[in-house]
């Protein structure tokens, strides 16, 4: 750690985390993954205390990406409080996404499929889209596994990852259109 590092403001730490921590995911190396998203959500606990004492209102993509942190490392408790508070204020993708994933982690599985069937349509995510209906069906007809849903959802989420890495190479020109990251 350098002298320079303490000057790094909480939320731009726990930003670069976050991405760094999704970039490792798309390599396919977790465990790095996992130590980015450790360190983005201690940036963000840090953070969001900062932002409570002084009174002020976070922005949606911070929660969201905070959410997001706390999910990856199994804080699910506060990965459900930031990413309601998103979900409340704004229509992010990943925030219906990783609250319906740390529900059913917690054994919330109507709370789950609340979440998972508030998903945007305008995301245009379809590999998704399908999983999380069909695991909200699987949800809502009774007797479903919450850890084989949680591991459906996560192998949909990694199969859609790599489709949008593979169609963003083929995008005009190289500019970006929409992202599903869509919202932050």
């Amino acid at each position: 750690m350098s002298f320079l590092s303490k000057l790094v403001r909480p939320e731009t730490k726990g930003r670069k985390n976050f991405e760094r921590g999704r970039a490792a995911e798309a390599r396919g190396d977790f465990a790095k993954a996992e130590t980015y998203f450790d360190t983005g959500a201690a940036a963000y606990d840090a953070y969001l205390a900062n932002e409570a004492a002084k009174g002020r209102e976070v922005r949606p993509s911070h929660l969201v990406m905070a959410g997001v942190c706390y999910t990856r490392v199994g804080r699910n408790e506060d990965a459900l409080r930031v990413l309601s508070e998103c979900v409340a204020r704004k229509e992010i993708p990943d925030a219906f996404l990783n609250a319906g994933y740390a529900a059913a982690k917690l054994g919330r599985g109507d709370e789950a499929a609340e979440y998972w069937s508030g998903y945007p349509s305008w995301a245009d995510q379809r590999i998704l889209a399908n999983a999380l209906k069909a695991q909200i069906k699987a949800i809502r007809t009774g007797g479903a596994d919450l850890d084989a849903v949680c591991g459906a959802v996560a192998v949909a989420v990694y199969e859609q990852d790599k489709l949008n890495a593979r169609n963003r190479n083929f995008r005009e020109q190289g500019r970006r259109t929409s992202e599903f990251r869509q919202g932050y």
